[in-house]
């Protein structure tokens, strides 16, 4: 398989995540019930593939609990739960190209958390980034936007990004002597703990009710949106570098959204356009245009 197509992948797996979310919710499935099932899904795929590293990394797990268990709590719980909840209230579209500002949300994030500081180039994408996402969220309605209304379920999809955008950064201090198999099957275990009192909670759904096509399409969040996505995403970054890897996210919006359109009958609209152009505008002038720039100043 060409070596693209490892990063192609979890991309497609991503994308499909999105629209079957919003089809499962559609169908009165809470979002409660369908986080905490996809991720005990992934954990019992997992677990007897991983079992043996995890005890072989059971002191580095116990030196660094602290720091898996945020991010677990960000990046398998918040995540992930607040993106099913967004989307009982906003469509994937909406979703789509909300989550398209997250390389933009990690620059700022790493300048609070981490220090980093961004160009001039890099705050301009921002910006414009910014502006889109505000055009979508508004619905390109001045007076939406005057009268501060939005849809609760974007807020909740902003809310997602930014615990994404946050883990994204944090990711950098993962503890280096946990293999990345480790990693992953410990943060998924102890998110799907922190996600099983608010399923029990807050979950309205019978277990019993769920039909053939609602475990099947839980049993692909669990096994591709899960973990061949990471699987792919890592074995692609090994080959092509993660500067290559981070361009390919991009894609998401376009996928989700032609899904959208082929199976949820969901229709673009003007401010969508112009949204979306805002967004990737703002995405490139911040990512590739001020790595083009960067690498000519270095040059000289």
């Amino acid at each position: 398989m060409p070596s693209f197509a490892y990063l192609l992948l979890p991309v497609l797996f991503w994308s499909g995540n999105y629209v079957l979310g919003r089809m499962t919710v559609s169908e009165g499935i809470d979002p409660y019930t369908i986080s905490f099932l996809r991720w005990s899904i992934a954990c019992l795929i997992i677990l007897p593939l991983a079992y043996k590293k995890i005890w072989a990394e059971r002191h580095i797990i116990a030196k660094n609990w602290p720091l898996l268990l945020l991010f677990s709590w960000l990046g398998i719980c918040n995540y992930n739960l607040f993106l099913y909840i967004g989307l009982t209230s906003t469509s994937v579209t909406n979703a789509v190209l909300l989550n398209a500002i997250v390389p933009v949300i990690i620059l700022i994030t790493a300048r609070v958390l981490l220090g980093n500081k961004t160009s001039w180039v890099q705050n301009t994408g921002i910006f414009l980034s910014t502006i889109g996402a505000i055009e979508i969220i508004s619905r390109g309605s001045l007076e939406t936007l005057l009268h501060l209304k939005m849809s609760q379920g974007d807020l909740w999809i902003i809310v997602a990004a930014i615990s994404w955008a946050v883990y994204s950064v944090l990711i950098a201090k993962r503890p280096k002597e946990m293999s990345l198999i480790g990693f992953f099957t410990t943060t998924a275990l102890i998110g799907t703990a922190i996600q099983a009192p608010l399923f029990f909670l807050f979950g309205s759904t019978q277990i019993s009710d769920l039909s053939a096509t609602n475990w099947g399409t839980l049993l692909y969040m669990g096994l591709f949106a899960s973990l061949a996505a990471f699987l792919c995403w890592n074995l692609g970054i090994q080959k092509l570098g993660a500067a290559t890897a981070g361009q390919f996210i991009h894609l998401l919006p376009v996928f989700s959204i032609s899904l959208s359109v082929l199976f949820l009958g969901e229709h673009l609209s003007s401010f969508h356009y112009i949204g979306m152009l805002l967004i990737f505008s703002g995405i490139f002038i911040a990512t590739l245009l001020n790595k083009k720039l960067m690498t000519l100043k270095a040059a000289r």
